[in-house]
């Protein structure tokens, strides 16, 4: 079993380029945010994974490379939002693959920890790209 640390260090080099959590957080119930794309069955060479912010209770945001996003949908007990400084993901297997069932876990003082159950691509872009398309 493989287990990785995401420090949140590298959550401030990347918080300029995200939206804030509140926005994300305004979603109603069942609407899907135009930046998520297609359902992947794992995001492969999880040692990459340079960073995360949560989007609420059930999904996190992670950075693998250079501008590659993935939202991964958690059941379980852990809380991103109460997550300090970095998240762990364990995957099952002996392959660098984070895939469904997975789990994660944070450095939250009360414990827990979530599997993944779904894992999508992210567009950072896409509703700015929405936006200039409106425009004009």
């Amino acid at each position: 079993m493989k287990a990785y640390i995401i420090s949140g260090a590298a959550i401030l080099m990347a918080g300029a380029c995200q939206s804030p959590t509140g926005e994300r957080a305004e979603m109603a119930e069942g609407e899907v945010d135009v930046r998520q794309g297609e359902e992947v069955s794992q995001v492969c060479f999880s040692r990459q994974i340079r960073s995360w912010s949560e989007l609420g209770r059930d999904s996190v945001l992670i950075e693998k490379g250079v501008n590659d996003h993935y939202k991964l949908d958690l059941i379980g007990t852990c809380d991103p939002q109460n997550a300090f400084t970095s998240i762990g993901l364990v995957s099952r297997g002996a392959s660098s693959c984070l895939s469904r069932g997975d789990r994660l876990v944070t450095d939250d003082s009360f414990g827990g920890s979530c599997s993944i159950m779904r894992i999508y691509e992210w567009n950072e872009d896409a509703g700015e790209e929405e936006a200039e398309a409106e425009a004009s």
